[in-house]
């Protein structure tokens, strides 16, 4: 099979774009040639790929919309204009660049890593492994309205609705008509694509992100200290206020159990008053931030990891976490659902108590949690279920 790629691969940066360098390498080691095409200076995926035979990359580079946006960068609302034009121009090369190529090369099939396509060279079946169903952010900022409103005062409230509404429309959202097929990460954001977006259900599957399980793999036994992780960006999605409510709850009862939060305040500056008003400070400690070679150490340095967010469509902390032999509490529609050990606890709702029933409730085993992340996450099973899903695509378009 010979494919044209795009979108986010990266071999040493965040978990989309670290998982997806998984996926390439298994896909290379498979037998499957890959021409890749991205900025360089974006997105590189060279060291993901390490030389293999079967692997191709080509720079597009759309220099002037590039340049022109980091020099208007703190320029209001012509900032705004020169990102939408970056996007645009970058997006339109890569296609044409594919189209080039195949005119040479003729591909089998085009693949999308991290995002929906933003285009379709004519003849070639397109595929995207997007990050969930758009606009979940948006409809976050939206359902929360009234708490972003007391964190962080009206006008940016306003600000954030408003921009929410926006991606949320026509203008917004991502042109569904260039994917013959997309895949997401669990079965609950198969249902929005069909619920919300009209995408009917032949036309999607749901895959899970690989996990390294040499990096990510438990460590030496250590005494339990009930040490509770929520690791990841502080956005209103992700549900900061419901573990910290869940938290307090459970040291109101008497229960021997700190936290940790690890992340850094996103687009709502008054996320941070949670943090630094919270009821039991001795109980809580907070890390803006750590280089992603030492989530693997954080990670066994605690005992549970809770993650309450909305419209998850895969958390790839909480697969990381249970490769390290943690067990995992997930949120009421969080996607990890489907890939949950049975000493895991997937809450029914956003009440605090729940949550603290649920940190009483829950005990380390990590065998148990490790056997999970080994049968749900091996790269080279995940890249199987990808090479079964593409491999069909093909058969059904041809």
């Amino acid at each position: 099979m010979r494919i044209a790629a795009t979108g986010f691969v990266s071999a040493s940066s965040g978990s989309v774009a670290s998982a997806n360098a998984l996926l390439l390498r298994e896909l290379l080691t498979a037998g499957v040639q890959v021409h890749f095409f991205s900025k360089a200076s974006f997105v590189d995926p060279r060291e993901a790929a390490e030389n293999h035979p079967g692997f191709r990359f080509t720079d597009v580079d759309n220099r002037f919309a590039d340049r022109l946006r980091q020099k208007t960068a703190r320029v209001p609302l012509i900032s705004t204009a020169a990102r939408r034009a970056d996007v645009a121009t970058y997006n339109s090369q890569i296609v044409r660049a594919i189209q080039r190529a195949h005119a040479r090369e003729r591909f089998d099939l085009c693949l999308w890593f991290g995002d929906y396509a933003r285009g379709r060279v004519e003849g070639i079946p397109t595929v995207s492994f997007g990050q969930g169903p758009p606009g979940t952010d948006a409809r976050s900022i939206i359902k929360h309205f009234a708490t972003i409103r007391a964190l962080d005062g009206p006008l940016a409230a306003w600000k954030w609705r408003i921009l929410a509404a926006l991606r949320l429309s026509a203008v917004g959202l991502p042109p569904f008509r260039h994917s013959d097929h997309i895949i997401v990460g669990s079965a609950q954001s198969r249902r929005t694509l069909g619920e919300r977006f009209g995408v009917s259900d032949d036309r999607t599957s749901s895959i899970p992100y690989p996990i390294d399980l040499a990096t990510f793999s438990p460590g030496a036994s250590r005494t339990p200290t009930r040490r509770c992780l929520w690791l990841g960006r502080i956005v209103p999605r992700k549900r900061l206020d419901l573990f910290l409510d869940g938290l307090a709850a459970a040291i109101r009862e008497g229960q021997p159990v700190s936290g940790s939060v690890v992340g850094a305040v996103g687009f709502i500056k008054g996320y941070e008053k949670l943090l630094r008003e919270f009821e039991f400070p001795d109980h809580l400690e907070w890390t803006p931030s750590i280089p992603r070679a030492q989530v693997p150490e954080l990670l066994r340095a605690h005992d549970i990891l809770i993650q309450p967010s909305e419209e998850e469509d895969f958390g790839s902390s909480v697969a990381e976490a249970q490769a390290c032999g943690l067990p995992v509490i997930v949120g009421a529609s969080n996607g990890n659902a489907d890939y949950l050990s049975s000493n895991d606890i997937y809450l029914t709702g956003d009440c605090p108590s729940e949550l603290a029933t649920a940190m009483a409730k829950i005990r380390p085993e990590p065998l148990v949690s490790r056997a999970a992340a080994e049968r749900f996450f091996a790269p080279s099973a995940v890249a199987a279920q990808l090479l079964s899903v593409l491999e069909s695509v093909l058969s059904r378009t041809r």
